[in-house]
């Protein structure tokens, strides 16, 4: 059932009209995880419609590997059959409570779950009790305490170049934590508090790019917003914009960008008139810019001028010492968002330490939050991380791993793609003979995978 679709009587129609204009968020799901009723607060929280998000369901919106919300509460309300409580931040950087509450039919089975969501009332005057809210996941938190030396050495240059306006290009393999070190920037120097607002630029299609960053202006196109939009530079104002993969920026979007960083100042699609913006642009990618600077693929010009400092963030494998910590730090996490206790022996700890991680620390975060929803015992220990450890392309863990995204489960799937046949095929000739594909890409595939 899906309530834009019916046909309501004159005083549920009222009804709706007046939840339609709370303050809050409101936002229901049936019993398979789809959206059937959203009200028009969700366009402060996540920077689209009600009426494009009715009908579509929950996965379209973690599926990212920037998901809409840094973690979500309806899976464990499905599992367990209880009402539970989060603080979340979505991707626009919104910091929102979220209360979800699960309602059964006859038969004791969720038939729909209801959420509420408020954020920092705005341009509102409300009595509010001196109550500190605090976000369970500190989300930088576990990048300070490290025993890694090239870690330590990435920090201490990140807390030097939080203080100025320096661009920066942060670099290293999907999962590393690009975007929690492009946070710490942001919170250790002169613009903490205000807006930290990330876009996946892969996430986005061509042809919507430019009016994400820039807005646009009423009647701008067809199919545009009546009233207009701002884009996400300009509600960066005063704080900072992560520009993840911004090797997907398409080239007409990375020379508007290349002006903007040089006259910090935006035109929106169908205005005439320059909005002048305060912004710090931090870009991330998991992509070899130089290579695609050889390959025309990436604008010269951009990559100088956003590379003043490059921060080469080292895959989990190459910092195993860190891993314990990881470990610890996630689990404490998790026991809180879930309300348990489980706890992991040092033996197992000592195992994790030997694992690959290729998808390193998201892969890490996953399946130890997996583990704990799933495990019956309070103790684990290595026996449960073998049971989902990765297996030989055939039989992939991936297949039936619902913690991992999307464009993750194809990583992974391209990961041992390109390894597997360039261990038998040993030259990027050969490799792009058998996957039918330019040598140049085959180049890319293998420096990109290939470990």
């Amino acid at each position: 059932m899906i309530f834009k679709n019916i046909n309501f009587s004159k005083e549920f129609k009222e009804f709706r009209h007046l939840i339609d204009n709370l303050y809050d968020e409101v936002m229901i799901y049936d019993d398979c995880y789809n959206i059937v009723y959203v009200n028009n607060a969700c366009e402060r929280h996540y920077n689209c419609s009600a009426e494009s998000m009715i009908g579509k369901s929950f996965f379209d919106f973690v599926s990212q590997k920037n998901s809409t919300w840094d973690c979500s509460i309806l899976p464990i309300v499905y599992e367990e059959k209880k009402p539970y409580m989060a603080h979340q931040s979505t991707i626009f950087g919104a910091s929102i409570t979220t209360i979800a509450i699960p309602i059964f039919d006859d038969k004791n089975n969720i038939k729909y779950v209801v959420m509420s969501v408020r954020d920092n009332p705005q341009n509102i005057t409300l009595y509010n009790p001196n109550y500190v809210s605090v976000n369970l996941d500190n989300s930088t938190e576990y990048l300070l305490e490290t025993n890694s030396k090239k870690m330590k050495e990435i920090i201490k240059i990140a807390e030097k170049i939080s203080t100025v306006d320096v661009s920066c290009i942060l670099t290293g393999e999907s999962g590393t934590g690009k975007s929690i070190l492009a946070k710490y920037i942001h919170s250790s120097g002169t613009r903490k508090g205000k807006p930290f607002i990330s876009l996946n630029c892969a996430s986005i299609p061509e042809n919507l790019v430019e009016s994400e960053l820039f807005g646009y202006e009423k009647g701008a196109f067809t199919g545009a917003n009546n009233s207009g939009k701002k884009g996400l530079i300009e509600t960066a104002d005063g704080g900072t914009l992560l520009l993840d993969e911004i090797s997907e920026l398409p080239l007409t979007t990375q020379a508007k960008l290349l002006q903007f960083l040089q006259e910090k100042k935006i035109m929106p699609i169908g205005s005439n008139k320059e909005i002048k913006v305060d912004v710090r642009i931090i870009a991330a990618t998991n992509r070899d810019l130089k290579e695609m600077v050889k390959n025309k693929l990436f604008r010269e010009d951009l990559y100088y001028r956003l590379n003043v400092i490059e921060l080469h963030l080292p895959a989990l494998r190459e910092r195993k010492e860190d891993i314990p910590y990881l470990v610890k730090h996630f689990f404490n996490i998790f026991n809180k968002k879930y309300s348990l206790n489980k706890k992991i022996s040092d033996e197992t700890i000592e195992y994790l330490k030997n694992e690959k991680w290729h998808g390193n620390i998201r892969e890490l975060q996953h399946r130890i939050e997996r583990l704990i929803i799933t495990s019956e015992n309070d103790l684990i220990n290595i026996s449960n991380f073998i049971k989902y450890q990765n297996t030989p392309i055939e039989n992939n863990i991936f297949d039936d791993d619902e913690s991992f995204s999307f464009e993750e489960k194809v990583d992974e799937f391209k990961a041992q793609l390109i390894n597997k046949a360039y261990k038998k095929y040993n030259s990027s000739r050969k490799l792009a003979n058998y996957l039918k594909i330019t040598q140049t890409k085959a180049n890319n595939l293998i420096n990109k995978y290939v470990k």
